[in-house]
């Protein structure tokens, strides 16, 4: 899960190769996907949900119940992700 789905990819956010990638600012928020690439949540700094994709490649062959379970299962790395990141601070 650290790595990133290219279906997730943010055109905004790209950078061309000689340029490094900027360092996540904190307003950035918390990114997390499930364990298939389906889903990827943004949580704000406060923990709150700020953000939801569906890799729409992927939803077309999902039922469902899948769909919601991929939906928890990246809201729950997410949350797991920034109770690490507090606890470092």
């Amino acid at each position: 899960m650290s790595e990133q789905n290219p279906a997730f990819d943010d055109p905004l956010r790209r950078t061309s190769a000689a340029e490094p990638p900027a360092a996540p600012r904190p307003d950035d928020g918390v990114r997390a996907q499930d364990d298939w690439g389906l889903v990827e949540v943004v949580l704000d700094s406060r923990g709150r949900v700020r953000e939801v994709a569906i890799n729409a490649d992927l939803a077309d062959r999902t039922n469902l119940a899948d769909l919601a379970e991929a939906m928890l299962q990246a809201a729950r790395a997410a949350q797991a992700r920034a109770d690490a990141l507090a606890l470092r601070r």
